[in-house]
C-alpha cells in the first residue's frame, strides 16, 4: 500500500505542476445523468448499490470518455472496497490499483471539480495519508462549509475523536451519511463504549444493510455479553455473503466465549479456509483446541498464530499468552 501511495502522490504532484487541467464545468448530457444515478447508488453504501454505481459510472464514461466525475466516482468507490479489505486483512491490492488508475484519469481531466476533490480526499484517507486528506477536505470546506462528506473526512483524518463537534455537524447536515455513522460507531468501539457503538452501527444498518455492518454490530454485541444477538448478526452477514470470512471468524470467537468448542472450531476452520491471513482466527482456534485438551492441534495453531502475527503490535497480548501456553503444553518454563 505504501508503494501505491507514493505513486499516487507523485502523479498528483506531476499533474498539478504541468498544469494539464481544464476548469470547465462538467457537461449536462447523458454522462452527467448516468453519473448522478451512479452517485446516488454509491451513497446507499450497500453491496447492490456499489455494483449499480460501477455500472452507471462506466456508462457515463462510455458516453463521454473525458467525463472526470465518473472516473472520480470509480476511484472513491474502489478505495472504499480496498480499505475495508485492508482492515480485515483480505486481498485488497487490486481495489487500490483500480482506485489509483481511475483517480489518475479524473485528475488529468479536471482536478478542480468538487466531486473530484472529494474522491481525492476519500482516497487519501483510505491510503492513510491523513495530512493530504485534511488539506483536501479543508479545501472543499473553504468553498462549501456544509459539505457533510468533507466534514466526515476531516474528522476521520484528525483522529476520529467521538467528542469532536465536526462529526456531529456532518450528521446534522446528513443524518443518513453511512460512513459517518460507521466511523462514529467504530470510534466508540475502540474506546470500549460498546453501547454507543451498537447505537450508531444500528442506525447505519437500517439505512444500508450489508455484511460488513452486520459484522460490526455483532462485534459490539459480543462485548456487551449478548452472544445470541451477536450470532444472529453474523448469520445475517453470511446470509448476504456466504463466503464472508470475517463473519465466520467472529462467529467462532462467539462460540468460544460461550464454551461451544466444536462449533467454534468449525466456524474458525471455515474462516481460515476463506482468508488465511487473520491472526485472530488462528489464536482462537488454538485456544479452542487448548480448552478441549487437544494438545497437538493447539500447539500447531499457536505456532501458526505466532508466525502470521509477527510484527503486528495489536496482537502483543495474544502473542504473550500464546508463548506461555506453548511452553506449558511442551512442559517447558517460559523465559
Amino acid at each position: 500500500m505504501k508503494r501505491l501511495f507514493k505513486q499516487f502522490s507523485l502523479v498528483v504532484i506531476t499533474i498539478f505542476a504541468l498544469g494539464l487541467f481544464s476548469t470547465d464545468t462538467f457537461a449536462q448530457g447523458q454522462a452527467a445523468q448516468d453519473y448522478k444515478k451512479g452517485r446516488e447508488a454509491f451513497l446507499t453504501f450497500t453491496p447492490e448499490g456499489f455494483q449499480n454505481a460501477i455500472s452507471y459510472y462506466n456508462k457515463a464514461i462510455a458516453a463521454d470518455p473525458k467525463y472526470a466525475p465518473a472516473y472520480a466516482g470509480l476511484g472513491e468507490l474502489y478505495s472504499f472496497q480496498g480499505y475495508y479489505r485492508y482492515v480485515v486483512k483480505d486481498a485488497y491490492e487490486k481495489y487500490y490499483i483500480q482506485s489509483y488508475e481511475n483517480m489518475k484519469k479524473a485528475l488529468a481531466i479536471n482536478p478542480n471539480l468538487e466531486s473530484v476533490q472529494l474522491a481525492l480526499a476519500y482516497t487519501y484517507l483510505h491510503l492513510s495519508d491523513e495530512k493530504s486528506a485534511i488539506r483536501t477536505a479543508q479545501g472543499i470546506l473553504s468553498k462549501d462549509p456544509n459539505n457533510a462528506e468533507a466534514l466526515y473526512i476531516l474528522w476521520a483524518a484528525q483522529g476520529r475523536n467521538p467528542n469532536n463537534p465536526g462529526i456531529q455537524k456532518a450528521l446534522e447536515i446528513n443524518p443518513n451519511l453511512v460512513p459517518a455513522l460507521v466511523g462514529l460507531g467504530t470510534a466508540y468501539y475502540q474506546k470500549r463504549r460498546f453501547a454507543q457503538a451498537d447505537n450508531y452501527y444500528r442506525r447505519a444498518e437500517k439505512i444500508a444493510p450489508s455484511p460488513e455492518l452486520h459484522n460490526f454490530l455483532g462485534n459490539a454485541l459480543i462485548y456487551q455479553g449478548n452472544y445470541s444477538g451477536a450470532l444472529a448478526q453474523f448469520q445475517s452477514a453470511l446470509g448476504m455473503n456466504p463466503d464472508y470470512a470475517a463473519a465466520y471468524m467472529n462467529m467462532g470467537i462467539t462460540y468460544y466465549y460461550m464454551g461451544n468448542l466444536n462449533e467454534a472450531i468449525s466456524a474458525l476452520q471455515k474462516s481460515i479456509s476463506l482468508n488465511p491471513n487473520r491472526p485472530d482466527a488462528y489464536y482462537f482456534m488454538a485456544q479452542s483446541y487448548d480448552k478441549a485438551r487437544k494438545t497437538q492441534q493447539a500447539t500447531s495453531y499457536y505456532r501458526q498464530f505466532l508466525e502470521i502475527s509477527l510484527g503486528q503490535d495489536e496482537y502483543s497480548i495474544y502473542v504473550k499468552n500464546a508463548k506461555q501456553r506453548l511452553a506449558a503444553l511442551s512442559g517447558q518454563t517460559t523465559r
